[in-house]
């Protein structure tokens, strides 16, 4: 679930001065608009930071706010407590909503467990192993013990490749625990209060689970790729921490993406991480104009905690808020 690729499917920024936490007035990506005055909603974003704010008009006429702040799904001790605008905009917050809701939240190992039982083989006459290299199940040998690797061998690819991507977070010495959306859930749970979701989980779970045999086996053999390399795959992952934690939406975009141009430009895979592409980020994101709107018309101040490259790029959510007409 937590590739290079897919890190950022379900995150943390560094504490920084108050003072490089106020807003500049800048909308989008730093950019003054020329159509602001035109809409009723308007886009600040924090500088040194990944955090966005919406100030919009409730259906009442009341003043409605939306943050929106990117996360990374790992992180360190630097980011051990929220920058002061971060944490002013949870303080002021009426309701909170992440990818999943917390119903889901609470559930998803369950649903993890019952989604690899789905994917047991039926029939074992051919499993990953037969698609793989001798030079592959070496690979795989060194990372897994053979007792473990006789266990997953009875499942889909996808399987294996959830269980080696784990091996990168270990290398890159970031830490889940550590990230900016647990620390918010934990903050929420202290608050006795709830939070909505912006997928279904059932989403999530197509995610984790992506394609049919062979996709997977492509997503597969690109991890191993990975392994192959660890120390540099490591790096790249440390690598866009470090861009995230500046605060540079810009230069994350360029590192985020950079991941996948090499598949985009392979003819053989190209189809496939369009489309994994499309599905990871394009489709979620404008499946969730609805709900930003929804919340911008309820009133009141609304914090939504989000994988950072949802709101980077060139499909990201604030690109279908302006299709949309929200911005």
């Amino acid at each position: 679930m937590l590739t290079k690729k897919r890190f950022l499917i379900l995150c943390t920024v560094i504490a920084v001065l108050f003072s490089a936490c106020k807003s500049t007035g800048k909308t989008g990506e730093g950019k003054e608009s020329s159509t602001q005055e035109q809409t009723k909603n308007t886009l600040t974003k924090y500088p040194g930071t990944m955090l966005w704010r919406i100030d919009g008009v409730s259906q009442t006429g009341d003043p409605s706010t939306v943050y929106l702040l990117g996360t990374y799904h790992a992180g360190d001790q630097r980011a051990v407590e929220f920058p002061e605008c971060v944490k002013t905009a949870i303080d002021s917050a009426d309701r909170f909503c992440c990818e999943l809701s917390k119903s889901d939240w609470n559930n998803m190992q369950s649903m993890m467990t019952e989604l690899t039982m789905q994917s047991v083989l039926t029939d074992l006459s051919h499993t990953f192993i037969d698609d793989l290299t001798q030079e592959e199940i070496i690979l795989v040998s060194t990372f897994i013990d053979q007792q473990s690797l006789a266990q997953l061998v009875c499942f889909e690819p996808w399987v294996l490749n959830n269980y080696l991507q784990q091996i990168l977070i270990l290398a890159s010495g970031l830490d889940v625990s550590k990230a900016y959306d647990v620390m918010i859930m934990q903050e929420i749970e202290k608050r006795q209060m709830d939070f909505d979701g912006l997928d279904p989980a059932q989403t999530q779970l197509d995610l984790i689970a992506y394609g049919d045999w062979d996709t997977q086996l492509v997503m597969l053999r690109d991890t191993l790729s990975d392994l192959e390399n660890l120390n540099a795959s490591a790096k790249d992952m440390t690598d866009l921490y470090e861009v995230y934690l500046a605060g540079d939406e810009e230069a994350f975009e360029q590192a985020y993406y950079k991941d996948f141009d090499k598949d985009l430009q392979d003819e053989t895979k190209r189809q496939i991480y369009q489309a994994y592409i499309k599905a990871l980020l394009a489709d979620r994101n404008e499946s969730w104009v609805p709900k930003i709107d929804e919340y911008i018309k309820k009133g009141g101040t609304t914090f939504i905690f989000a994988g950072c490259a949802h709101l980077v790029g060139p499909d990201s959510v604030f690109v279908y808020l302006k299709q949309n007409g929200v911005l």
